[in-house]
């Protein structure tokens, strides 16, 4: 049974390369688990200011969603070397740049512009590896689902370990050093990806094709889009009052346990969803879904121990990956082939948006108020969720009983989270999705 489970993948990282792209790219994204984090610990230690902190980390990673679309798009058109060179290299130089100007108390433009410019020079490099993928099994259907299916389990093995790597240092050397660590950490990384030319796919000159419209237009994605919203509301809420609550009970160690186990819980959850063949519509599986997370979150503003705040954080991150899930299968659905990216986009770009918000607000309610009311916004972030899908279940139904495109793929799409915290679940197909 336990070679059943491991075979796949294991044939899949014996193509020539694949163990050493897939381990390039890992060690280059594993500071995208640290370095929000990492940027929270050490604004809000330096200045007292939750705000100013949950402000700075949403400006990282609200440019680093939408700049990764644009790195994506200039890999494919200039090959992935020069990207992979470049961009790391002016993070990393940003990153020390942001430091400084941090501990020398530079003005707080300077610092917000600088993060910025961090967050827009961080590569999508799951995406990178993944082309890697597509190109070196050529199309090999059983074998690229294998792939995808690994570079999931890397990313949900990398929100587990970069939370406590990221507290580790913090509180073991300096506040400042778990974001220079993540810096080096990412260059090294993806200079050796760079190094890896004869995996690397050639670039590409896009041909003109007829357009379909945007995704946006097709009915139904805007509410996907909202319950991305609320769910990206919740993790950003989260991560923030995560820290700022351990650190008020005296045990800041903890946080990083904590967000590391939420991580774990919801990589446990993903596996065991998309193991099992569920025969409810899809829009229905939603429905329960984001029921579930609600409900498993809704204690969190109530909590009073660290030790209890643990256990709710790590039950409720088993509902997490079969909410997302369902959430970008859905996306799937509902836009076509050629639009599918664009569509999947979207609705990442939806779920950033939600943790920016999410990560600013619930400073500014640490401040003024307590975690309790941060934790009470990421509560109504789930229920945000949850009512966007009982309202769209019969758009999404009637949508996708009319598309036959929708159900024309047989292989997952798998969709790198960068830079979210938590899982990166593939979309997945199953034989019912409408009643």
């Amino acid at each position: 049974m336990f070679k059943s489970v491991y075979e796949p993948y294991a044939h899949a990282l014996r193509l020539p390369g694949a163990a050493k792209f897939s381990g390039a790219g890992f060690l280059a994204r594993i500071p995208l688990a640290m370095i929000g984090l990492a940027i929270l610990l050490f604004i809000s230690n330096t200045t007292g200011s939750y705000a100013f902190a949950g402000f700075i980390q949403a400006s990282f990673t609200l440019t680093a969603a939408l700049a990764a679309v644009a790195s994506s798009r200039m890999s494919d058109r200039y090959g992935q070397r020069i990207v992979l060179i470049v961009l790391p290299t002016i993070f990393a130089i940003t990153l020390f740049a942001f430091v400084y100007s941090v501990s020398n108390d530079f003005s707080r433009v300077w610092q917000t512009v600088l993060a910025v410019i961090a967050g827009a020079s961080f590569p999508s490099f799951g995406s990178f590896v993944r082309t890697r993928w597509a190109f070196l099994t050529n199309k090999n259907e059983r074998l690229l689902h294998s792939a995808f299916a690994w570079e999931s389990i890397l990313d949900e093995l990398m929100f587990t370990i970069g939370p406590l790597v990221a507290v580790a240092l913090a509180f073991g050397v300096s506040f400042a050093s778990p974001i220079l660590v993540g810096a080096v950490i990412t260059l090294v990384g993806a200079l050796l990806l760079a190094s890896l030319g004869e995996t690397s796919p050639p670039p590409f000159t896009r041909s003109e094709h007829k357009s379909e419209g945007s995704a946006l237009r097709f009915v139904g994605m805007s509410s996907t889009i909202i319950v991305a919203l609320g769910v990206g509301a919740l993790f950003g809420t989260f991560e923030v009052a995560v820290v700022a609550f351990m650190q008020e009970a005296g045990t800041p160690q903890l946080a990083g346990l904590t967000l590391a186990l939420w991580a774990a819980s919801s990589m446990v959850g993903g596996l065991v969803y998309g193991s099992r063949h569920v025969s409810a519509p899809l829009s229905r599986q939603l429905v329960y879904t984001t029921l579930a997370l609600t409900i498993v979150v809704m204690p969190l503003a109530l909590i009073t121990s660290p030790p209890l705040l643990i256990m709710v954080a790590t039950l409720s991150g088993f509902a997490i990956a079969p909410t997302l899930i369902c959430t970008f299968s859905l996306t799937q659905r509902l836009v076509p082939p050629k639009l599918l990216t664009e569509g999947l986009t979207w609705t990442n770009s939806g779920m950033a948006a939600g943790f920016a918000l999410g990560a600013f607000l619930s400073g500014v309610l640490i401040d003024r108020f307590g975690t309790a009311y941060a934790f009470g916004f990421g509560s109504l972030g789930a229920a945000l969720a949850l009512a966007a899908t009982l309202l769209a279940q019969p758009r999404w139904n009637r949508a996708i009983a009319t598309r036959g495109y929708a159900l024309d793929w047989t292989v997952p799409v798998s969709l790198n989270q960068e830079p979210i915290p938590g899982p990166a679940p593939g979309a997945f197909l199953h034989e019912r999705d409408v009643e």
